[in-house]
């Protein structure tokens, strides 16, 4: 058996969306200093790093991180590899990868490149699903789905591919690192932090394989 780590670190200066608020890591105390113990101090919005979405992100009154079923998080998923010409991800690709139902997809896509800076400049022709390929999921019963940038949806179209799968209960896991993953089978763990009526958390995910 292997585990592989799939989550993004948080530090400082690392990658946010545009216009949130920077990840700030500090410290309450440290022994250096002369106090009696290390102690940090952490201020990040909900969608820093690797994360989770929940229906209320983009639908006012829906289902929040109260209601999440656990058992979405933890289980068989795919690995899907994404050819480095694809700008984007459609349903005919996915028609054409031969999937059939899934309950749980990951993409790795030309975005996990990306992340050996991660301090970079945001890029906003990061690889993401387009509407068709959104519904592709809902109608073939995936419950999960994740990708390798801070968005599962393109830049010039937030709302469309979020409403679709968030609409349909589809849980979205954005901002993974899947440098170290070869496509195909594995089982995932991306557990949230239990944050009340929140519409987002940030997850520690892993991959373990069966070898």
């Amino acid at each position: 058996m292997e585990l592989i780590d799939i989550t993004v670190g948080i530090s400082n200066g690392m990658l946010v969306w545009p216009g949130d608020e920077p990840v700030r890591l500090g410290w309450e105390s440290r022994i250096a200093d002369g106090a009696s113990s290390n102690v940090s101090s952490i201020q990040i919005g909900a969608h820093v790093g690797t994360h989770i979405d929940m229906p209320l992100h983009f639908i006012e009154g829906a289902t929040n991180l109260d209601d999440l079923d656990l058992t979405c998080l933890m289980g068989a998923a795919t690995v899907v590899g994404v050819p480095e010409e694809n700008t984007s991800i459609n349903a005919c690709f996915l028609e054409s990868v031969r999937l059939g139902d899934v309950t749980r997809l990951l993409f790795k896509t030309s975005n996990s490149k990306l992340w050996d800076h991660p301090s970079q400049p945001f890029n906003p022709d990061y690889v993401a699903l387009e509407p068709s390929a959104a519904q592709w999921l809902v109608e073939h019963g995936c419950k999960l789905v994740g990708i390798d940038y801070l968005s599962i949806a393109p830049y010039d179209d937030l709302v469309t591919p979020h409403e679709i799968l968030l609409s349909n209960n589809v849980i979205i896991l954005e901002t993974l690192d899947l440098r170290d993953v070869h496509p195909g089978e594995y089982e995932l763990i991306c557990l949230p932090l239990k944050l009340e009526s929140r519409e987002a958390s940030p997850v520690r995910a892993i991959l373990k394989t069966s070898a």
